[in-house]
């Protein structure tokens, strides 16, 4: 057990003729000192150098006491340990007190990792959030002494008190969102700097423990109807053109793309590398790093199809599609498909199509008029269902019943082109 005594040595008297007051630490039958703030005086002492001013009695009494408690969190592991490391215990918890960390800084050095990985879409996710943390606050810097429930609660009001962006309608998101990131910034940080099983406490603080976050709104229904799709998909192309190539006619072509190859995202779309054997095949960039196996999913490649892969097919065979050609990277290509579907549904009367719009609509035809299951569909959007994860280790994994799945959906929607064309 670690013992502690404040004392003075003559032989470390000052110029100024102050001595230092020292704390002795002894451990396993060694000892060492650690120095304090406070220097005294004779008047502060006794003869024999023992304080005797009880100002300075009550400031050491303070520091040993939490110098015994800091121990008494070490448990057991404190028998183990040398004198030196008893100390070097000791002053982490005053550095701890003294320690500062900007939040910012911290949180821009996770994008940078993150976007190092191929983790663009966290990465930009936590960007947005210290983006809006910088203009709340005015400036760039944020000490993590600043977050706490306080601050956190006014950040959410000044974020709901923000006007909604242009043409766009102002929901919950941001306010539950942003803070989100924040906390899991912070606890990154906590994770990193804190040492629980030391006792070193360097952000003691749990803020988020303290304020409820805003529910999000349920999602904005993205599906459209079989008639939509069709009227999408006969939508003649228009001859303006924008600058490069016509983006409207674009969007709608990927639009369809997507929607014949399951609800394919852009950026799969954008970087898909295998086409062999009449598939497609690729790992699906949003969770590809986040599962063991890749998110490879293979599609067959279906008569609906061809047309388009004729159309868009990357003619130096590097990738699947042109669309890295045309465009320098998957967020201008996101940007122009969307712009270009403002115009289509503009056309169609499609309120605020988007493209994520033809995975909603895959899914939603499926389950409810093609008879397909829930769980082919879950598999099929190469999401992963955690109650079956272990499950699924033992199961050779088969295509079939996605391409299965998705002949439904098209001959479905081929039928009622059939019905509606006999009806003309």
């Amino acid at each position: 057990m670690a013992t502690f005594k404040a004392e003075v040595y003559a032989h470390q008297k000052k110029q100024d003729g102050t001595w230092n007051i020292k704390i002795r630490v002894f451990h396993n039958g060694r000892k060492r000192y650690i120095a304090t703030s406070w220097y005294v005086t004779k008047e502060d002492l006794t003869r024999s150098l023992k304080l005797k001013n009880q100002t300075y009695i009550d400031y050491t009494d303070a520091l040993i006491k939490k110098y015994r408690q800091k121990c008494d969190r070490a448990g057991e592991r404190l028998k183990g340990m040398t004198v030196d490391e008893v100390v070097e215990l000791l002053e982490n918890e005053q550095d701890g007190e003294q320690f500062d960390l900007d939040i910012v800084a911290y949180g821009r050095g996770i994008v940078s990792r993150l976007r190092a990985t191929g983790h663009e879409g966290n990465a930009l996710s936590y960007e947005g959030a210290l983006n809006n943390l910088v203009r709340f606050v005015g400036r760039e810097c944020v000490s993590v002494k600043e977050v706490t429930a306080r601050f956190i609660q006014d950040w959410i009001d000044w974020i709901a008190a923000q006007p909604a962006r242009k043409n766009r309608k102002k929901g919950s998101r941001a306010q539950s969102l942003y803070p989100s990131q924040l906390r899991a910034i912070l606890n990154q940080a906590k994770a990193e700097f804190n040492d629980e099983d030391a006792g070193i406490i360097r952000i003691p603080q749990s803020p988020f423990k303290k304020v409820k976050l805003p529910k999000v709104e349920q999602a904005r229904w993205r599906a459209i109807t079989l008639e939509q799709v069709k009227a999408l998909r006969d939508l003649p192309d228009t001859k303006i053109l924008q600058p490069g190539q016509n983006r409207r006619n674009l969007a709608r072509d990927a639009w369809l793309i997507s929607f014949y190859l399951v609800g394919m995202n852009e950026a799969d779309l954008y970087e898909c590398e295998d086409c062999n054997g009449g598939r497609i095949t690729y790992q699906r960039k949003k969770t590809r790093n986040r599962r063991a196996d890749r998110a490879e999913i293979s599609l067959e490649i279906q008569p609906e199809l061809e047309p388009l892969l004729a159309r868009y097919r990357d003619p130096s065979g590097q990738r699947v599609f042109c669309f890295y050609k045309m465009y320098s990277s998957i967020n201008t290509f996101t940007t122009s498909l969307n712009k270009g579907l403002k115009s289509v549904g503009e056309e169609l009367g499609i309120d605020d199509l988007e493209f994520y719009s033809a995975r909603h609509t895959w899914a939603t035809l499926a389950v409810n008029e093609a008879g397909v299951d829930k769980y082919t569909v879950h598999t099929a959007l190469n999401h992963v269902d955690e109650k079956l994860r272990v499950t699924d280790v033992y199961i050779k994994k088969s295509w079939k019943p996605i391409d299965t799945a998705n002949r439904k959906v098209l001959d479905l929607l081929k039928q009622k082109l059939q019905v509606a064309e006999n009806e003309e």
